[in-house]
């Protein structure tokens, strides 16, 4: 996991706040404020940028597959769907027993 500037940045400033909540509990309110800013803080800068570069990484994804309108085209390369077959089975269609009259003749 490589990260960058602002990913540690984040860190460090979450760190800090979780090692300050408790002493700022037995101290002090402001220094407990403060300690929450830097968490929240700390949680944009590590989060905004992950959600940027996720963004990213789909757009890149859908512009570069076989996309109709914006939207991947689906596919079926293992006949999951049974479009390739009329929605039958391979094996329900290869029976050699003839039933007749299942059509009305």
């Amino acid at each position: 996991m490589k990260l960058n500037f602002r990913e540690i940045l984040g860190l460090a400033l979450v760190v800090t706040g979780l090692v300050l909540i408790p002493t700022a509990w037995a101290f002090s309110r402001t220094l407990t404020v403060i300690a929450f800013f830097l968490l929240v803080a700390g949680a944009l800068l590590f989060y905004t940028d992950r959600v940027r570069k996720r963004e990213e990484m789909l757009a890149k994804e859908v512009s570069g597959g076989s996309c109709v309108g914006g939207s991947p085209m689906p596919t079926d390369i293992h006949n999951n769907t049974g479009w390739r077959t009329g929605g039958r089975r391979a094996d329900s269609s290869d029976s050699s027993v003839d039933s007749g009259g299942a059509d009305g003749d």
